[in-house]
C-alpha cells in the first residue's frame, strides 16, 4: 500500500510538472500559435470534458425551453403573417424602381459551452466551429442584438469575443441614419453592469436619451441593422472635439 501511494504521488507530481511546462510554453508562444495549441488540446485531451459539459448544458436548459419555445412559436407565427404582406409590398416597390432583392444572411445556431472565470463577460466558448461553417470574425448575434464576433474558430468549438472585451469595435449608426460612430467597451459602469460607448460623433450631431444604436455595416464584419444598445447618457470627452455617448447594451452575455 505504501509503494502504491508513493507511485501515485510521483505520478501526480509528474502530471503537475507537465501541465506547468505546457502552460509556460503556451505563454511564450505567439498568440496565433497559442490559439492553435489550445484548439488542439480541446480537440484531443479535453474533448470528453467538452462533450460532458455540452450535455450538461443541454440537460439543464432543456426543461426551461418548452414554454419559451411555445411562446416564441406563437409570436413568430404572428410576425410571419404580418411580414408576408410587407414583403410582397417591398418586392413590388423594388421591382418598380429597378432594385435587386435584398441579400439574405446565413446563420448557424450554437450553444455556449463554457465561460472562463477570469474573463466571464469578455470571452465565451460556443459549440460550433469550422465543420459547421463558422469562420473567424463571423458576427455572433442573439435574439436581443449583437453579442460579439468569433475570435478563433476550431473544428467543433469557437472562442467568441463579446462587446465587453477591450478589443471589440463595431461601426454604428443611429436609427434614422443621421449619426455615425464607433462602438467599443466603456470603463464606466451602470451599477454593476458594464457599458458601451459610442465615439467619433461630431459635435454638431446629438442623440436623445433612449435612442437605439445599430450596426452600420461598414468594415465587412457586421451586417447593417443589428441592435447594439440604447443611449443612456453623454460621457466626457478629454479632447473636446467629439461627442461620446454611453450605451446600455441590449445583449447580455450571461443570458446568451
Amino acid at each position: 500500500m505504501r509503494e502504491y501511494g508513493r507511485d501515485e504521488s510521483r505520478g501526480n507530481l509528474l502530471l503537475l510538472a507537465g501541465c506547468i511546462t505546457v502552460a509556460l510554453i503556451a505563454l511564450a508562444l505567439p498568440e496565433s500559435w497559442a490559439q492553435g495549441l489550445v484548439a488542439g488540446i480541446r480537440r484531443t485531451a479535453l474533448r470528453p470534458v467538452v462533450l460532458l459539459h455540452e450535455q450538461g448544458v443541454q440537460n439543464n436548459t432543456s426543461r426551461f425551453r418548452l414554454e419559451a419555445i411555445q411562446h416564441s412559436r406563437d409570436s413568430l407565427a404572428l410576425v410571419a403573417q404580418q411580414g408576408a404582406v410587407t414583403r410582397r409590398e417591398n418586392e413590388n416597390l423594388r421591382a418598380l424602381v429597378g432594385l435587386r432583392r435584398r441579400l439574405s444572411h446565413q446563420y448557424v445556431v450554437g450553444e455556449i459551452l463554457h465561460r472562463a472565470v477570469p474573463t466571464d463577460s469578455r470571452t465565451l466558448l460556443v459549440g460550433v466551429g469550422e465543420r459547421d461553417g463558422v469562420r473567424g470574425f463571423d458576427p455572433v448575434v442573439t435574439p436581443d442584438g449583437l453579442l460579439g464576433y468569433v475570435w478563433h474558430a476550431g473544428a467543433r468549438a469557437s472562442t467568441v469575443i463579446t462587446w465587453a472585451h477591450p478589443e471589440f469595435r463595431a461601426s454604428a449608426v443611429s436609427e434614422d441614419g443621421g449619426v455615425i460612430g464607433v462602438v467599443q467597451a466603456s470603463s464606466a459602469l451602470d451599477g454593476r453592469h458594464p457599458m458601451l460607448q459610442l465615439t467619433g460623433v461630431a459635435l454638431r450631431d446629438s442623440l436623445p436619451t433612449g435612442a437605439m444604436i445599430f450596426t452600420a455595416g461598414l468594415g465587412g464584419v457586421y451586417p447593417r441593422g443589428i441592435p447594439i444598445g440604447r443611449v443612456r447618457s453623454v460621457g466626457p470627452d478629454e479632447l473636446g472635439y467629439e461627442r461620446v455617448y454611453r450605451l446600455a447594451p441590449v445583449a447580455n452575455p450571461g443570458d446568451a
